[in-house]
């Protein structure tokens, strides 16, 4: 795995329309809408991952599998080896207003995000818990089904072992939800967040990590 460092504005955002094009052509289950609830134009999808891909950037947990750029993986939390500034966060609050289409939308989009007793991530901090979290994952559409989904889990996975803390994430489809449990991480809830959303919370417990 590569930390994305020295990259041009138009290289990041090159980045951003390769996440933004991978989640907006996403086949849902039937059982999900997901993202596509709250963001219906690919336009405004490219405006709200740009948003997180550049924060992530300057921050420096933005990671790729290798100089060809195959799969994207942004981490936070312990072992992340940075945290997003707190002027790349309101910029990041700001786009992602505008691409949900202004600040009611925005706060529809959070409670059903956090509906259901909260994130995993907010229950682990109430009880105190140390994590690494996968923020977000995608491998691109040219390159999926060849391994590099397991590749960027597994680099999660042995981050988090070297700190002894597990690994957890949310995603809004069954399928997706489905995908990680094959790759070691274990459904802990399904959060029933509206018609058709869902959001799946799950866990990877490292040795030592208990």
């Amino acid at each position: 795995m590569i930390k994305l460092q020295g990259l041009s504005e138009k290289q990041v955002e090159e980045i951003s329309k390769q996440i933004a094009d991978a989640f907006y052509d996403y086949e849902y289950n039937e059982a999900d809408i997901g993202l596509i609830k709250f963001i219906s134009s690919r336009e405004a999808m490219f405006i709200y991952i740009n948003a997180i891909v550049q924060a992530a950037y300057k921050s420096h947990v933005l990671y790729t599998t290798s100089d060809r750029w195959e799969g994207y993986l942004m981490l936070s939390g312990e072992g992340a080896g940075g945290k997003i500034g707190f002027v790349d966060g309101l910029r990041m609050i700001a786009a992602e207003k505008k691409a949900l289409g202004g600040l009611g939308n925005m706060k529809k989009f959070i409670n059903a995000c956090f509906c259901d007793g909260g994130t995993i991530e907010t229950r682990m901090k109430k009880a105190k818990c140390k994590f690494l979290r996968i923020e977000m994952l995608v491998v691109r559409k040219e390159y999926q089904g060849q391994g590099y989904m397991r590749q960027m889990m597994e680099f999660a996975y042995e981050t988090a072992e070297s700190r002894k803390i597990p690994v957890i994430l949310d995603t809004d489809d069954k399928d997706k939800a489905a995908r990680y449990e094959h790759l070691g991480m274990k459904l802990d809830r399904v959060r029933d967040c509206g018609e058709k959303f869902h959001m799946y919370d799950l866990i990877h417990e490292c040795e030592g990590s208990r």
